[in-house]
């Protein structure tokens, strides 16, 4: 359970429907089912358990053709969306795994990508390119668990994953998050790669 509407439910979030139907000496179907009614069917429920196979994951996460990633515009906000794959990488499958190097994995978030993609002014550290940097500690990097926030206009929703470990986010030079705070800069713009560019040219 991801978040419940009835205080009397508030122990159960956290919990999987399992924990909550044995606790209640119900089937499993039938708990998932009682709690949904009873909260008029504004429970928020997460997907429990993904990526499982720990040898299999290894070798997806170092395939030479897989890129590692997420986006789909926004439209899973109010979902689980995977949202923290980049501190999950370094924190779990970096640190505690040790499926590849820090030196690797840092390189798979940024040049990789930014190179696949035909964003060419991002991605190294380099004079003259684009200073987008993150600043973390390898030792402490993790996601935290999905919490849900009610910042869109009117009261609307959405599943957020914050982090720990992760001291400054600077874009395009600017400091934009110091220790999870929001400076107040706006210094982002929307990229554009190399294709529209010379597209737009021709």
């Amino acid at each position: 359970m991801g978040e419940t509407v009835l205080p009397q439910h508030k122990g159960w979030q956290g919990k999987s429907i399992r924990e909550m139907a044995e606790a209640q000496g119900k089937g499993i179907i039938e708990a998932f089912l009682d709690l949904a009614v009873e909260e008029n069917l504004d429970t928020v429920f997460l997907e429990g358990a993904s990526n499982v196979d720990k040898a299999a994951m290894a070798q997806i996460l170092n395939y030479p053709n897989a890129y590692i990633g997420l986006s789909d515009g926004g439209a899973h906000v109010q979902f689980h969306g995977g949202y923290g794959y980049s501190t999950r990488l370094l924190g779990y499958w970096v640190r505690q795994e040790g499926i590849m190097s820090l030196e690797h994995a840092v390189r798979r978030l940024t040049f990789e990508s930014a190179s696949t993609f035909g964003i060419y002014d991002r991605g190294l550290l380099r004079p003259g390119l684009a200073a987008d940097i993150t600043i973390f500690d390898p030792d402490t990097i993790n996601p935290l668990p999905e919490d849900t926030v009610h910042d869109f206009p009117a009261g609307g929703w959405r599943i957020r994953e914050l982090a720990t470990g992760i001291h400054y986010t600077i874009v395009n030079g600017q400091v934009l998050l110091e220790n999870g705070h929001h400076t107040g800069a706006l210094p982002g713009r929307v990229l554009r790669n190399s294709q529209y560019h010379e597209t737009a040219r021709a």
